[in-house]
C-alpha cells in the first residue's frame, strides 16, 4: 500500500510519462477538484487542454440529482474530461464506489505504457482533502515488464468492474477510431482493453465490488485467505454505520465483525467514528454498554481537525504497542447494512468497491495514529455527546439526473459535410428534439434523424439539445473529422503569436507558464512585422510575405528534423492544430504573392528523416487540410 498525501497525488504521472486516459468513479465530484486533477494528470492548463481537443478523463457519478446538480458536467467546463450520461435506475439504488483507473503514455498520442489503480474512500471533492480523514490504496503496473500477478489481477478486475458499470449504468456512445484520430470514448475503450489484457491465468484479485454480490462475504473470504493464524486486534472505522432504530442496539456489521474466525477469542476490538452523524453506533453508545468494544473518536495526527470519512477494517497482531502481520479492508462501503450487505442488483442496493490486502509491515503506535487515525491513549468522549445524525448511505433525493436524447454529435466531411447525431439507445420515440449551435438557428429533428447537412463554413464545437415538450436544454460535445472534441482553432492576432504557438513543442507543462505571459519574443529575428499591419506599399507586403514564409520554413524544418522518432506522432498532431491559427491577413499575403509555404513543407528534405511511411502520409494529409483551410487548395 502506498501513501499519497492527497487525492491529487493519484493523478501525478510517473517520471517521463503523461496522462493517456482515466476512468473515474465516485458518488459525487466538484469542478474545482476535477480541474486540478486533469491539470496534474496531463501537465496542461485548461486552455492548453482545450487546444488539444482530446478527451482523456471519463467520469461516472451517481445519477441522483441534487439542488446544485440537475445535469452532468458540461463538456467544456473541464477540458479533457467527459462525464458520461447515466441510465435510469431504481431511485433508491446508489452508486457509492470510488476508484480511479489510469493509463500513462510516453507521448500525448502514444499507447499506454503504465497503468495505475487507486481505490479510495473519498469522493472527488476538496471537502475530502481539506475536511475529511480519507484513505487511498494504489497499485502501479509498468507494461512490458514483469509484474506481480496480484497487481495485474487487481488492474484487470477493476477494469472488468468499470466495463460492467458502463454497460449497466451509463450511455457510452461509439468507440471507433476515425481517420487515424480518436473518437469521443476511444481512449476509455483502449484503457479498459489494455487493463483486461493484464489478467493472469490464475489467482484472485484483492479488488472486490458489489455489482452483483455484497462486499461483506467477499471481505470475510479474503481475510481467511490472508490470515493464517488468529489475530488479537480488530481496528475499524467508518463515516456512518446504519440508520438508528427506535431501540438502541449494536450495529449489525460490528456484530458480524467480532465473530470473524481470524480473531482470537479475547481480541481487542476498537471502532473509530465521529460522534455526530454515525447513525446506529451513536444511539448504541448513548445506551451505555458497548459489549467489550472500545468506541473512540478518530484523531487527525496532522492536527487539522478533519473528520473521519474513511471506511476500513484492520486485523493484526498487537504486541508491546506495535502491530504486525495485518490485513486491511479499504473501500467505499460504510460499515453499514447498505454499505456491506447489499448489492447493485437490488432496488435499494449500493454499488461499492474495495480492496482487501495484506499489510505485513510492523507499525508503531505513531504509525497507526498517522495512517489509521487511532490514538490508543485518547480518552472516550461523554456518551451523551453522540448524535446519530443522517445517513450518507441514502440518496439525497429520489430525483434522477435529466439525460439528453442526443448524447453527442460528429462532423463528417465526406462525401458531404454533415453533423451526425449519436442518439440515446432508449430515447422516447414520442420526444420532439431541437438542436442549435453558436451562429445557427434552432433546427427541429425528426425522431432518430441521423444527420444534418452543414452549410459552408459551419463548424460547431458544441451542440445545444432541447426537448421541445419540456423546454429542458443540454450542452453536448461535438467531435470534428480529426477526432478533436469541442475544438476550434486558436486564431492568433499576430504572426509572432502564431509562430510561437507552433514552435511551443513539446507543449510546455502548466507549471512552466506564468499567468501574465503573453507569448515568446523573437528579438533580433529578421522578421518582426505584425500581421495586422496595413502594409500599404505593395513592395512592403511582398517583402513581408517572403520573409515570414522563409522564417516559418526555416524554423519548422529545424524543429521537426531534430525531433526524436518517439515524438513524431505528437508533432504531426500539434502541427495540424497550429497551422489553423495563422492570421488571415498573412495567409492572404502569401496567396497574393505566390508564397506557397505548405507546398515547400511537403519537400522530402524538410521532413524528419525518422518519419515512417504512415507518418509521411499523415503529414501530407495535414498539409492538404491546412491548404483547404487557408483557401490555397
Amino acid at each position: 500500500m502506498t501513501h499519497p498525501r492527497t487525492i491529487l497525488d493519484v493523478f501525478a504521472p510517473p517520471e517521463g510519462l503523461v496522462g493517456h486516459s482515466a476512468a473515474l468513479v465516485a458518488m459525487t465530484a466538484t469542478e474545482d477538484l476535477l480541474e486540478d486533477a486533469m491539470q496534474r494528470f496531463t501537465g496542461l492548463r485548461a486552455a492548453q487542454r482545450a487546444q488539444l481537443g482530446a478527451v482523456v478523463g471519463f467520469l461516472m457519478l451517481d445519477p441522483h440529482a441534487t439542488p446544485a446538480r440537475k445535469q452532468v458536467l458540461r463538456p467544456d467546463r473541464v477540458p479533457g474530461l467527459l462525464e458520461l450520461q447515466p441510465r435510469a435506475v431504481p431511485t433508491a439504488s446508489l452508486l457509492h464506489a470510488k476508484l480511479a483507473l489510469l493509463a500513462f503514455a510516453a507521448t500525448r498520442t502514444g499507447e499506454p505504457v503504465h497503468l495505475r489503480l487507486a481505490v479510495l474512500t473519498a469522493n472527488f471533492t476538496y471537502a475530502s482533502i481539506k475536511q475529511q480523514l480519507e484513505l487511498v490504496w494504489t497499485v502501479d503496473v509498468p507494461l512490458g515488464e514483469t509484474a506481480d500477478a496480484k497487481d495485474r489481477s487487481d488492474i484487470a478486475a477493476a477494469a472488468a468492474f468499470v466495463e460492467k458499470l458502463l454497460v449497466q449504468r451509463f450511455h457510452r456512445g461509439p468507440q471507433e477510431r476515425r481517420a487515424g484520430a480518436l473518437g469521443l470514448t476511444s481512449r476509455l475503450h483502449r484503457l479498459l482493453e489494455v487493463s483486461a489484457e493484464l489478467a493472469p491465468a490464475r489467482g484472485r484479485s484483492r479488488f472486490i465490488h458489489s455489482l452483483s454480490e455484497p462486499l461483506f462475504d467477499q471481505v470475510e473470504d479474503r481475510f481467511r485467505r490472508e490470515v493464517r493464524a488468529p489475530r488479537n486486534l480488530l481496528l475499524c472505522g467508518s463515516g456512518f454505520f446504519e440508520e438508528a432504530t427506535a431501540r438502541a442496539k449494536k450495529p449489525e456489521i460490528l456484530a458480524r465483525l467480532e465473530r470473524l474466525d481470524v480473531l482470537t477469542t479475547r481480541a481487542q476490538c476498537v471502532v473509530l467514528a465521529e460522534p455526530h452523524g454515525s447513525g446506529a453506533l451513536a444511539a448504541w453508545v448513548r445506551g451505555g454498554a458497548t459489549d467489550g468494544w472500545e468506541v473512540r473518536l478518530a484523531d487527525d495526527a496532522a492536527g487539522l481537525g478533519r473528520r473521519l470519512h474513511a471506511k476500513f477494517i484492520y486485523v493484526a497482531y498487537l504486541r508491546d504497542g506495535h502491530v504486525s502481520r495485518g490485513c486491511l479492508y479499504i473501500g467505499s462501503g460504510n460499515l453499514s447494512k447498505r454499505g456491506l450487505l447489499t448489492h447493485g442488483d437490488l432496488a435499494t442496493g449500493n454499488i461499492e468497491c474495495a480492496v482487501v490486502a495484506a499489510v505485513p509491515e510492523r507499525m508503531s503506535a505513531d504509525d497507526v495514529h498517522e495512517r489509521l487515525f487511532w490514538k490508543a491513549d485518547l480518552p472516550p468522549i461523554d456518551p451523551m455527546e453522540w448524535d446519530p445524525g443522517s445517513a450518507e448511505d441514502d440518496p439525497e433525493t429520489s430525483d434522477l439526473i435529466e439525460v439528453p436524447p442526443i448524447l453527442s454529435a460528429m462532423i463528417e466531411g465526406a462525401p458531404e459535410r454533415v453533423l451526425r447525431f449519436i442518439w440515446r439507445d432508449d430515447v422516447d420515440h414520442a420526444a420532439r428534439v431541437e438542436v442549435r449551435w453558436t451562429g445557427a438557428d434552432r433546427v427541429a429533428l425528426a425522431m432518430g434523424q441521423q444527420t444534418l447537412a452543414l452549410g459552408e463554413g459551419a463548424a460547431p464545437t458544441a451542440l445545444t439539445v432541447r426537448d421541445a415538450a419540456t423546454g429542458a436544454e443540454w450542452i453536448v460535445a461535438v467531435v470534428d473529422p480529426n477526432g478533436r472534441v469541442c475544438w476550434q482553432p486558436l486564431r492568433a492576432e499576430t504572426y509572432e503569436d502564431a509562430l510561437a504557438t507552433l514552435l511551443d513543442f513539446p507543449i510546455r507543462p502548466a507549471e512552466a507558464i506564468d499567468d501574465d505571459e503573453q507569448g515568446d519574443e523573437f528579438g533580433g529575428d529578421a522578421v518582426a512585422v505584425r500581421a495586422q499591419t496595413g502594409l500599404a506599399e505593395a513592395n512592403d507586403a511582398k517583402s513581408y510575405a517572403l520573409h515570414a514564409g522563409a522564417q516559418l520554413l526555416d524554423r519548422v524544418a529545424a524543429l521537426q528534423q531534430a525531433l526524436p522518432a518517439e515524438m513524431l506522432d505528437d508533432w504531426i498532431d500539434h502541427l495540424d492544430r497550429a497551422l489553423h491559427g495563422f492570421p488571415v491577413v498573412l495567409v492572404d499575403a502569401w496567396r497574393v504573392h505566390g508564397v506557397d509555404v505548405l507546398e515547400h513543407l511537403r519537400a522530402r528534405d524538410l521532413m524528419p528523416e525518422a518519419f515512417s511511411e504512415e507518418q509521411r502520409e499523415r503529414y501530407r494529409e495535414l498539409l492538404t487540410r491546412a491548404a483547404m483551410h487557408w483557401g490555397a487548395a
